[in-house]
């Protein structure tokens, strides 16, 4: 090929993937738009991480079997935690400029999808949240985030600390055959395994020999919202669903979000800052553990 058609050549091929990329980053915005709420479900798992983390703490501050509760400077040091982790974690995420309203979220989110999905597979996700089952999955979903992680995390409580136990009700709703189907039924729910991989990764290495647990229990007690909403899906619209969730695009969606969700931040942070502000963040909570664990030992100045 002589020169002078090398160059058109280039010039074609380089227009042609500039044009296949804006092409792609425009549907990965249109489904982030379509399927909205990621700034709300960012929110829910900063709130899940930090409400998981607080019986954890709480559980390492203290020595000996008579650290539980009913220790007499329990209920003290548990309610100093709450108050001192939150406000450590929130001040850590607004120095790093992860500002708590996650505005950020949809465009970082969709140049994610960008770099994962082609074209046609942004058409089949489109087609599918488009469609009245996919919809009505996205509707639901937002009441779903509505009680399913308190659920998560009072579960996680009550298997590391044994603050609560079950109502008889509860009991009978956990060893139940139904809690399958409706652990079957919240797993469509695209926030499901980021909520339950979250809270699982915050208890261990507590929760590792009860892990099941964790999730039959948020099952147990959410049983009555859980099976709200399956009776607002209608049999065709579940099976619908099911197939596109067992569809390799649906299984790669899910496996795409369950990492990018959870990590995400904003596109312009600076990894050096962030460095710094998570070493400084690590120092803070070791300082404030030594405080926790005075509480706890009952030799806090007072």
């Amino acid at each position: 090929m002589c020169f002078r058609l090398i160059v058109p050549a280039l010039l074609f091929l380089c227009c042609s993937t500039f044009t296949h990329a804006h092409d792609t980053a425009a549907l990965a915005r249109e489904l982030v738009t379509i399927k909205g709420g990621y700034a709300d479900k960012k929110k829910h798992l900063e709130e899940l991480r930090i409400r998981a983390y607080i019986p954890i703490l709480l559980k390492a501050v203290g020595k000996g079997p008579a650290w539980k509760p009913g220790h007499p400077h329990w209920a003290e040091t548990e309610r100093r935690i709450a108050e001192d982790w939150r406000k450590h974690y929130l001040d850590y995420l607004a120095r790093m400029g992860r500002d708590a309203s996650y505005g950020w979220m949809d465009d970082t989110l969709a140049q994610e999808y960008a770099k994962v999905f082609s074209g046609e597979e942004f058409s089949a996700l489109l087609a599918l949240y488009r469609s009245t089952a996919g919809g009505a999955l996205l509707a639901l979903e937002k009441e779903f985030l509505g009680f399913y992680p308190g659920e998560m995390v009072r579960s996680l409580a009550r298997v590391m600390l044994g603050t609560e136990a079950f109502s008889a009700r509860e009991q009978a709703q956990f060893r139940s055959p139904e809690n399958r189907e409706r652990r079957d039924f919240v797993v469509m729910f695209e926030t499901e395994p980021v909520i339950h991989g979250e809270t699982l990764r915050i208890g261990s290495p507590y929760v590792d020999t009860n892990r099941p647990v964790v999730q039959q229990g948020a099952l147990a007690t959410a049983a009555d919202n859980i099976d709200a909403l399956r009776r607002k899906l209608n049999a065709a619209a579940l099976a619908e669903l099911q197939t596109f969730l067992n569809s390799e695009i649906g299984r790669n969606e899910r496996a795409f979000l369950g990492a990018a969700i959870p990590t995400a931040t904003p596109a312009k942070e600076d990894p050096a800052h962030a460095a710094k502000e998570e070493a400084a963040f690590y120092k803070g909570l070791q300082q404030l553990s030594a405080q926790w664990r005075e509480l706890a030992a009952g030799t806090a100045a007072r």
